[in-house]
């Protein structure tokens, strides 16, 4: 099952919780359910999170290359000419998209972690028998 799947059956069952309820036995199992999406998501976020950051330090490397060639040039640039040179650069450009595309993935996965923690939590309560009424 893909990664989206489970978070589309997730949420699923999170809505099903709140039209339908739940019995405590089916609370128990949820709150486990939602605890080993939690590893799942752990380990899909570890994936992203290096992803994310060798980008940044590929787009840094990038950075200093095409830095390095505005010293190379025979118009002498400013150091704000430079800068301007490198964030036009469309290599940097599109590198910066995809380093922007990684870390919103790792925070889109670090918001389901949250939620699945509230809802092994929620779930938990609910088969313990308290609902903090």
């Amino acid at each position: 099952m893909t990664f989206q799947e489970l978070c589309s059956k997730l949420e699923t069952k999170i809505i099903a919780s709140y039209e339908e309820g739940v019995t405590l036995e089916q609370a128990e199992r949820l709150a486990g359910e939602f605890l080993a999406a939690q590893l799942r998501v752990s380990a899909e976020l570890k994936v992203k999170d290096l992803d994310s950051r060798m980008r940044k330090t590929g787009l840094k490397a990038a950075k200093a290359v095409v830095y390095m060639d505005c010293g190379k040039s025979e118009t002498k640039l400013t150091e704000a000419g430079k800068a301007a040179v490198v964030d036009s650069d469309e290599a940097i450009i599109s590198e910066q998209l995809h380093l922007d595309k990684a870390e919103a993935d790792k925070s889109e996965l670090e918001r389901y972690y949250d939620i699945f923690l509230n809802a092994h939590i929620y779930f938990r309560g609910v088969a313990k028998g308290s609902f903090g009424g």
